[in-house]
Formats: C-alpha cells, sequence, structure tokens
C-alpha cells in the first residue's frame, strides 16, 4: 500500500513538474513571439533609432508636418505606407512609397525626413523601417478614420462637394462601386475603386474589383 502511494505521489510529481515545463515552454515561446514582433515594430525601432526616442520623432512630426494645400483643395486623404532604411551607424539611406497619394503630399513627406536625417542613432545593424501615416479630413459627414501610426487630420474652412470619388464617404463610394459594377460600368467604377484603394491599400475586396476591372477592360 504504501509501495502504491509513493508510486502515486511520484507520478503525480512528474505530471506537474512536466505540466510546468509545458507551461513555461509556451511563455517563453509567446515572449519571443512577441519581442520578435516588437522588434521589427514602427514604435520600438524608432525607440532605438531614433535621438529621444519615439516620443521625440512623434512630437518633431506633429510640429513640423502639414496638410499640403493641394491636397485639401482636391479632397485628398488616404493612407501613405512609408519604408526607409537607416544604417547601422546611423545614416538615413532610403525612402519610398508604396501607396502614394500625389498632390504634395509624398513631397510633404520627403520635407521631413530630409530635416530629421541627422537624429538617427547607431546600433548592431541596419533597420529596414515600415510606416504609415494617415491623412484625415474630419468634416461634419461620416469622415475618413486611418488605421496608421501617425495622423495628419485637418477641418476644411468651406464645404466640400460630394459628387466626386475624392470628396465622397466611404458608404457612397462603396455603393457607386457596386452599382457600376453590377451595371458592367467597369471604366465608371473604376475611380472608385482607385480612391478606396488610396484609403484602405490592402483591402482585398477592393484590390480584387481593381484586379477584375483591368481584366474586363474599360468597358
Amino acid at each position: 500500500m504504501k509501495k502504491n502511494f509513493l508510486t502515486i505521489a511520484m507520478a503525480f510529481c512528474l505530471f506537474t513538474l512536466s505540466s510546468f515545463i509545458i507551461s513555461e515552454n509556451y511563455s517563453v515561446e509567446n515572449n519571443y513571439t512577441i519581442t520578435s514582433n516588437e522588434e521589427s515594430s514602427f514604435y520600438y525601432v524608432l525607440d532605438n533609432r531614433y535621438k529621444g526616442g519615439s516620443d521625440a520623432f512623434i512630437d518633431v512630426f506633429s510640429k513640423n508636418v502639414e496638410y499640403p494645400s493641394d491636397a485639401m483643395n482636391n479632397c485628398r486623404v488616404g493612407l501613405s505606407k512609408i519604408k526607409f532604411s537607416i544604417s547601422k551607424e546611423g545614416k538615413f539611406e532610403s525612402l519610398s512609397f508604396q501607396n502614394p497619394l500625389e498632390f504634395g503630399i509624398e513631397k510633404e513627406l520627403e520635407k521631413f525626413f530630409k530635416s530629421v536625417e541627422g537624429e538617427w542613432k547607431a546600433w548592431a545593424r541596419s533597420s529596414e523601417m515600415e510606416m504609415t501615416v494617415g491623412w484625415a479630413v474630419v468634416t461634419s459627414r461620416d469622415s475618413y478614420y486611418p488605421d496608421a501610426d501617425l495622423v495628419v487630420k485637418r477641418v476644411p474652412t468651406y464645404k466640400w462637394s460630394s459628387d466626386d470619388a475624392s470628396c465622397a464617404t466611404d458608404a457612397k463610394n462603396d455603393k457607386k462601386i457596386k452599382k457600376f459594377l453590377k451595371k458592367k460600368k467597369y471604366a465608371k467604377a473604376k475611380p472608385y475603386v482607385e480612391e478606396m484603394l488610396r484609403r484602405y491599400p490592402d483591402n482585398p475586396d477592393y484590390i480584387d474589383n481593381m484586379k477584375y476591372i483591368k481584366g474586363v477592360g474599360n468597358k
């Protein structure tokens, strides 16, 4: 009986220990995954590469980046997808835009990055950085609120027309897209899809819409 009790006790201890080990490995793996994501994130890299960290970068950005007047006058909103690299010595090496919005927006961003070229720190390795900047015009109507690392928002001083895709709300543009695609008026649907891709460049529905329109031609 005593022997059986000891056997059961030992088995219980081994089960508890193995559960603890499994739990610890799971935690370590999860922590590693989180750490790995952080190391490639915009804010993590800024904290390690920019002098003063991410707070200083955001402060300089907010004080110096203006909504271009051409963009405002043409109802241009959307999501800037930016890639840039910093050498391990702290030298700013490259800058590119994956979702160009035009009307002075890329020039405004280029001007900003030029102004902070000397503000990067040396590190153990070079950094390939990605960031998003949302450009939003806030009105009393349903406004565009981009999911971005940084957002530049302005309130227009005049009433925008909603007849064209650039000035229209998301809901109105979606309605137009469905209407024209259903009627097979692809050329008319195209500017509305292009506008929504400027706002949501990774949205699979708008990507598929554009592929379809290009595939059938501008009918």
